[in-house]
């Protein structure tokens, strides 16, 4: 796929997605090892082995943004403040 065909790819994908897509994909094979794709040169199963992949690691986003969401609220709830050290804050009840 040359470069005009992921730029026309870009143009009729709906809404703001089009910029979004890239000149290749990455997913992770079975036994763990990292694969990278050309776009023009993806299989059908490829894009969703891709997709797979970028759903696992926006679960994994989700996961440690939570997590630091509550450490957060659990360090306001001790009074600490925007330049206290997280190793400061008093964690005994």
């Amino acid at each position: 796929m040359s470069t005009n065909l992921i730029a026309s790819l870009r143009q009729q994908l709906p809404s703001i997605y089009g910029e979004h897509l890239p000149d290749e994909i990455r997913y992770r094979r079975a036994d763990g090892q990292d694969v990278v794709v050309p776009l023009n040169a993806a299989t059908v199963d490829e894009l969703a082995f891709a997709i797979q992949t970028a759903n696992a690691e926006s679960l994994a986003l989700g996961r440690r943004r939570t997590a630091l969401e509550e450490l957060h609220t659990e360090v306001r709830k001790r009074a600490a403040r925007g330049a206290d050290r997280i190793a400061d804050v008093s964690w005994e009840d």
